[in-house]
C-alpha cells in the first residue's frame, strides 16, 4: 500500500461507499485530515463539515473548519436569491470581538475607578 503525507478520512451518509473521489451531500459531510508519513505515524490536523437544510422557504447551508462555524449561505426559494457570510473576514471578526474588547477595557476602567475612589476615601476619610 502506498504512503501519503496527507489523508482525508470523509464520512458521507449518504452513501455505503464514503471512499468515492467526488460525492453529492444530501444533510451533511465530515471530512478529517491527517498528517504525517505513514499510516503508523499520522496525527490528526484538523477537520472540516458541511451542512444543508431545507426548511420548505429556505435552504441553508454551513461551512465549519475545526467545529467553528465559518461560512453560511441561505438560498431563498421564492425570490430566487443567493446570500452568504464569511464569519472569517475582517468585518465579520471586528463585529464579533469588538464588543468583547470594550466591554474588558470599559471594566479596567471602572476597576481603575473604583481603586481611586477607595483610595481617596482612605486618605480623605469617609465624609456623609
Amino acid at each position: 500500500m502506498r504512503s501519503y503525507p496527507i489523508w482525508v478520512d470523509t464520512h458521507n451518509n449518504a452513501y455505503s461507499n464514503s471512499a468515492a473521489k467526488s460525492q453529492g451531500i444530501r444533510d451533511y459531510s465530515q471530512s478529517r485530515i491527517y498528517v504525517g508519513t505513514s499510516a503508523a505515524n499520522s496525527y490528526q490536523f484538523g477537520d472540516y463539515s458541511i451542512s444543508h437544510n431545507d426548511n420548505g422557504k429556505e435552504k441553508n447551508y454551513n461551512f465549519y473548519v475545526d467545529g467553528e462555524l465559518v461560512k453560511t449561505a441561505t438560498y431563498n426559494k421564492y425570490k430566487k436569491k443567493m446570500e452568504s457570510k464569511n464569519y472569517m473576514s475582517e468585518e465579520a471578526l471586528k463585529e464579533k470581538y469588538f464588543d468583547k474588547w470594550k466591554k474588558e477595557e470599559e471594566a479596567k476602567e471602572e476597576a481603575f475607578r473604583n481603586e481611586r475612589y477607595a483610595e481617596r476615601l482612605r486618605v480623605n476619610g469617609f465624609r456623609d
